[in-house]
C-alpha cells in the first residue's frame, strides 16, 4: 500500500474538549455518520473518544444512527468526555506512510490515528475506513496495470504468432517449389538417385520436419482464431487464465497447465 497519510486522510475534522458531554460527543457522530472524534484541548490532541468506547461506558442502548432515546438522555447528562475517551492515544503525522498507519492501527487494533503536525495540532483524522478505501484504490490500480501488461504480452504474443505462421508458409511454399524444380530436372536432365539425393538434402526439409511445420501452422491457426473470438487466454475446463507462456510455446492449447495435468492424471 503505497502513498501518505496526508493523501487520505480526513482534513481539518470535527473535534471535541474533553470538558464536553459525552452525549455532545454522541450527538455530533450521529450528525456526522462518524465513529470517532479527536479530544482536543488547547489546540492539541490529548484524547480520542469512540462510538464504542460510548457504548461501553454509559449504561444506556447507544445507536449511531439515532443516538440515545429522550427518556434516557437525563441518565447520560452527568458523563464527560474526558471521562470515556482514550488518553494520549497513538497519532500519525501527515508525511508518515500510509503502509505504517495501516500496520499500526491493525497491530493495536484501533480504528483512527489522530494525524498531528509538528506541534502536535490536529490536522486531520485517518479511519480504517480510509485505509481500506487506500488499499482498495491500490489495489484496482495494481490490477488495471496488471491487466494493461497483460494486453500488451497478449498483443505481442499475436504480433509474434503472425511473424511465425508468415515464415512457416513461406518455408514450405519454398521447399514445395524447390521439390518441383527438382522433378522437373530429375525428368528432363535424368540426374542420378545420388545427385537426386543431394539436391533433397539442400532443400533441408524432411518430411517429418514438413508434418511438424505443418502441426504448428494449424496451431498457430487455432490460436488466431481464438484470440478473434475473445478466448485465447481462457481455459475451456476451468475458465481461469492461461498463461502467456503457455500460449506460446503451444498457441493452440485451450487450457492450462493445471487442467492439462489432471487430464493427463485422468488418463
Amino acid at each position: 500500500m503505497k502513498g501518505l497519510v496526508k493523501t487520505w486522510m480526513t482534513a481539518h475534522p470535527v473535534a471535541i474538549d474533553p470538558g464536553a458531554s459525552a452525549l455532545a460527543a454522541l450527538e455530533s457522530m450521529v450528525e456526522r455518520g462518524i465513529r470517532h472524534l479527536p479530544v482536543v484541548e488547547a489546540g492539541r490532541v490529548v484524547g480520542v473518544i469512540s462510538i464504542n468506547d460510548l457504548r461501553a461506558a454509559l449504561p444506556v442502548p447507544v445507536s449511531l444512527l439515532s443516538g440515545i432515546s429522550v427518556g434516557d438522555r437525563g441518565l447520560v447528562r452527568d458523563y464527560a468526555v474526558g471521562e470515556v475517551m482514550t488518553h494520549f492515544p497513538e497519532v500519525a503525522h501527515p508525511e508518515t506512510s500510509l503502509e505504517d498507519a495501516a500496520q499500526r492501527m491493525a497491530d493495536r487494533r484501533i480504528g483512527c490515528l489522530p494525524v498531528v503536525d509538528g506541534q502536535g495540532r490536529i490536522v486531520g483524522m485517518l479511519s480504517s475506513t480510509d485505509a481500506l478505501r487506500a488499499l482498495a484504490t491500490s489495489l484496482w490500480a495494481k490490477r488495471a496495470h496488471e491487466d494493461e501488461t497483460r494486453e500488451d504480452e497478449l498483443s505481442g504474443l499475436l504480433a509474434e504468432l503472425s511473424d511465425e505462421r508468415t515464415r512457416i508458409e513461406r518455408q514450405l511454399e519454398s521447399c514445395v517449389r524447390s521439390e518441383r524444380e527438382l522433378a522437373v530436372r530429375v525428368r528432363e536432365d535424368g540426374i542420378d538417385e545420388e545427385e537426386r539425393s543431394e539436391e533433397e538434402h539442400e532443400i533441408g526439409l524432411t518430411d517429418r520436419l514438413r508434418e511438424l511445420a505443418a502441426g504448428r501452422l494449424a496451431a498457430i491457426d487455432r490460436a488466431l482464431a481464438h484470440a478473434a473470438e475473445g478466448v485465447l487466454t481462457l481455459c475451456d475446463l476451468c475458465g481461469g487464465n492461461i498463461p502467456i507462456a503457455r500460449l506460446r510455446a503451444l498457441p493452440g492449447t485451450t487450457c492450462c497447465v493445471a487442467c492439462a495435468q489432471e487430464k493427463e492424471n485422468r488418463a
